[in-house]
């Protein structure tokens, strides 16, 4: 465990605060609180995270609006299938 101190916003620190004591009828429990909002945060949304995920080499670099272009033209047209 790491101690370390965070400059919070005072309206961020009244909603922690409160969420603290309504959750664990202390303001003692606030690192517990922050500790499992950044859990939560860190969490892929997506339940299929662990999807393969395949690499090409095109022997060139792209600009941005060539991958975009590339992204929207391929979206959907690709899947995984086992």
């Amino acid at each position: 465990m790491v101690k370390t101190t965070i400059i919070l916003d005072d309206e961020i620190y009244k909603k922690l605060i409160n969420e603290s004591i309504e959750k664990y009828g202390t303001a003692k429990k606030l690192s517990v609180l922050i500790n499992e909002k950044l859990r939560a945060y860190n969490k892929p949304e997506n339940p299929d995270h662990n999807k393969l995920t395949l690499t090409y080499r095109l022997g060139r670099q792209l600009s941005n609006a060539e991958i975009n272009h590339l992204k929207e033209e391929y979206r959907g047209k690709t899947e995984w299938k086992q």
